[in-house]
């Protein structure tokens, strides 16, 4: 006899895919202006930062992913021939264990990841999770020459830089949101590879294990198109990341641990 489906956790309805944000952090989010040090690189802080990422934040991030969460990761051989040179990373966004998607994918090369600002707003944590990676988003126009400074001694540094171009967390979403254009704006201007990386739910076999397990499918390199013009190569760039992710969410995302239902006028 075949089981009833089980019914979803939570229901959320919505009106905006592009703008509203589920991710129920409440946070007093702080101001991250032209001042804040995005790429802070002294001799002292490097030393510590290699201490929090690599024995600290990466057996954490194993341990959380792969034990706890049920990660299966498909097609990591795509990354070896452009994990030398440093490549960008572009992810749907359901779960704050997106942020350990990078390390998962590069490793042993350091990952960053680009962030909203209230990643760096939790008192006492900030260079702690600048040390692990964090790269935040700026308010105002001013920052972003700094910001974008630090996006590219990263990427100079041959390192995996993680974007989350949905900007906005939808816990346990099935379907990809629309996709901001400008974050395809990083490797058409610095001349770097990326990557597309889906995040897709099943539901678990054992009957306790209440929250889906994940499967993670990796794309093979995408690289920008130098013969066009910026604009139309950032288009490009989105379109093939886009059907990427589109397609695997579509096909292998099945199980609805929250239901995201378009709410009617």
């Amino acid at each position: 006899m075949s089981r009833k489906p089980t019914a979803p956790k939570r229901v959320i309805c919505y009106r905006d895919a592009a703008n509203e944000d589920y991710a129920g952090t409440n946070i007093d989010t702080q101001t991250v202006d032209a001042d804040f040090p995005f790429a802070p690189n002294g001799v002292f802080w490097r030393i510590l930062a290699f201490f929090a990422y690599y024995v600290i934040a990466i057996p954490l991030v194993f341990l959380c992913c792969y034990v706890f969460c049920g990660f299966r990761v498909k097609n990591r051989k795509a990354v070896r021939k452009i994990r030398k040179s440093g490549f960008f990373l572009y992810a749907n966004h359901s779960h704050f264990t997106d942020a350990f998607l990078a390390p998962i994918v590069a490793f042993p090369k350091r990952a960053y990841v680009i962030v909203g600002p209230d990643t760096v707003s939790i008192r006492g944590l900030r260079s702690f999770v600048q040390m692990v990676g964090a790269i935040p988003i700026p308010q105002g126009l001013k920052a972003m020459a700094p910001f974008f400074a630090a996006v590219k001694l990263r990427a100079e540094q041959k390192c995996c830089i993680s974007v989350f171009p949905e900007a906005h967390m939808w816990n346990y979403c099935t379907f990809l949101r629309p996709l901001k254009s400008g974050s395809f704006r990083y490797p058409v201007v610095l001349h770097m590879p990326c990557v597309a990386v889906a995040v897709t739910y099943q539901k678990r076999k054992l009957p306790f294990l209440k929250n889906p397990r994940r499967t993670v499918f990796i794309s093979d390199p995408f690289y920008p198109d130098g013969s066009l013009p910026q604009k139309e190569a950032q288009r490009k760039l989105q379109d093939e990341v886009e059907a990427f992710l589109r397609e695997k969410l579509d096909t292998y995302s099945t199980y609805k641990y929250y239901d995201y239902r378009k709410a009617e006028d």
